[in-house]
């Protein structure tokens, strides 16, 4: 009987101590590790395999989802680089707008905020004809005094992809959560209305006629921005993608609509497009961008409404 007795006992201490063992989970693989942690560092995990106690592990940080200790206590462990709460006390909206664009005819503004650390939103506005009025020129007629007249708006919204660091050094402070080079995919739209010049080559005569562009454009972009202090933003930034309007049929149009006109634009001529250029025959074509934006950056908090936590805590009772 004590015999029995005495192995009920031991089978049960190591079965007790089996389910003891602390679990160390990898990110990579499924099965966790049946170990003894030793030591938890800044940067690595110290820890002996429960089948072979003479061996001491060290692994990164970064490689461990989590730790189940003997307690049943377990520890989770994030990546600095892609945790929010490494970036305590860093601004992450930014309202933006281009410096060069009001001298092409136009006035772009932005609005980014941080998704989460390495993505984020981007809204554009563009308003078009708030800038220079562009001049309309060409061989057969001469004019300084003849506008195009643009007037409207397109707007856009694209996913800023950030390329974050590989690792982060123990003596160096994470840069800013929307710092750095990216790319953005996006997608805009828009309609502005505008002057064609109807010239009659033989008598060196022209009348204008104000008809409807409506645009579009799947593009990607590439750049990269800085951030100054938590304060301000600086970014420059090159875009390329499919541009879509109808500026030439609605040139062909009033071309046909007057008969005794002969003259026709060349339609391997790019055409500026108030934030991008597409190059091709038609009303389709490949578009390229660019410029520099400067932005300045915030926080979005919500207003704390007077009377609401006393109302909820009456309703609590």
């Amino acid at each position: 009987m004590k015999k029995t007795s005495c192995f009920f006992l031991f089978a049960m201490v190591l079965l007790c101590n089996s389910y003891a063992q602390e679990k160390l989970f990898l990110k990579n693989q499924k099965e966790p590790i049946p170990c003894k942690i030793l030591e938890i560092n800044t940067t690595e995990i110290k820890y002996q395999p429960s089948d072979a106690d003479q061996l001491t592990i060290g692994v990164s940080k970064n490689d461990v989802e989590k730790i189940i200790f003997k307690s049943g206590r377990t520890q989770y462990f994030t990546d600095p680089l892609q945790d929010f709460s490494y970036y305590k006390g860093q601004k992450r909206m930014i309202f933006k707008t281009g410096l060069l664009s009001p001298a092409l005819g136009f006035a772009d503004f932005y609005l980014e905020k941080s998704i989460k650390p390495g993505k984020s939103m981007e809204f554009q506005l563009n308003v078009i004809g708030l800038g220079k009025n562009i001049t309309y020129y060409n061989n057969y007629l001469n004019s300084d005094n003849l506008y195009i007249n643009q007037r409207g708006a397109s707007v856009g919204a694209g996913v800023k992809m950030l390329r974050m660091p590989d690792f982060e050094l123990s003596n160096r402070r994470l840069m800013h959560i929307l710092h750095g080079s990216y790319l953005k995919p996006a997608v805009s739209m828009g309609y502005y209305k505008r002057d064609f010049v109807i010239i009659d080559p033989m008598n060196y005569t022209y009348s204008t006629k104000n008809k409807g562009i409506v645009i579009g454009l799947i593009s990607v972009s590439a750049g990269k921005q800085w951030i100054l202090d938590n304060t301000f933003s600086l970014e420059f930034y090159g875009t390329v993608g499919l541009g879509i309007d109808n500026f030439r049929s609605q040139q062909s149009k009033i071309n046909k609509e007057n008969n005794g006109n002969p003259y026709t634009q060349d339609e391997t001529l790019p055409y500026q497009n108030f934030g991008y250029t597409r190059f091709g025959r038609g009303d389709v074509g490949v578009s390229v961008g660019g410029g520099l934006k400067v932005g300045y950056l915030f926080n979005c908090k919500k207003p704390k409404v007077a009377g609401m936590d006393k109302m909820r805590e009456r309703l609590n009772k």
